[in-house]
């Protein structure tokens, strides 16, 4: 799974909790009221054993309520809905989720790590090995 696939799958996520409410980047600026904006903080990449590697992509998600409106339920639907994503074969478990107020809005930070396994590189294997025993006369 890359960050272009853990957005959609966040979006994916956050469309079934939220249908009304559209999903922007935070660069886009929009002024629509209900809106979630969402932007990709960072990608990190850590090698675990010579050919595993854990991919960790931090996203803020904002939820931008209607003027007036209290965002205390929105914020427990936003947990639900970004604790896990994906669908049955890529299913990934956000490791952290910490929650904030940036001048009023909340304001999420979702870790997603992902797994990956560097396919063995092509070559020849080694055959069979005989192994043939015989006294050797003491002298």
């Amino acid at each position: 799974m890359d960050a272009q696939e853990v957005i959609h799958q966040v979006q994916l996520s956050l469309t079934t909790k939220f249908p009304n409410v559209p999903f922007y980047r935070t660069d886009q600026h929009e002024t629509e009221q209900p809106r979630i904006e969402y932007r990709l903080v960072s990608v990190d990449f850590t090698r675990e054993r010579s050919d595993r590697f854990v991919r960790m992509y931090t996203l803020e998600i904002r939820y931008i309520p209607k003027t007036g409106e209290s965002h205390d339920y929105q914020t427990e639907s936003l947990f639900e809905a970004l604790e896990t994503i994906g669908h049955e074969d890529t299913l990934c478990r956000a490791s952290e989720l910490r929650w904030d107020t940036d001048d009023g809005i909340p304001r999420m930070r979702v870790n997603y790590p992902v797994r990956t396994v560097k396919p063995p590189l092509p070559g020849v294997l080694m055959g069979e090995l005989d192994q043939h025993l015989r006294a050797v006369p003491q002298r």
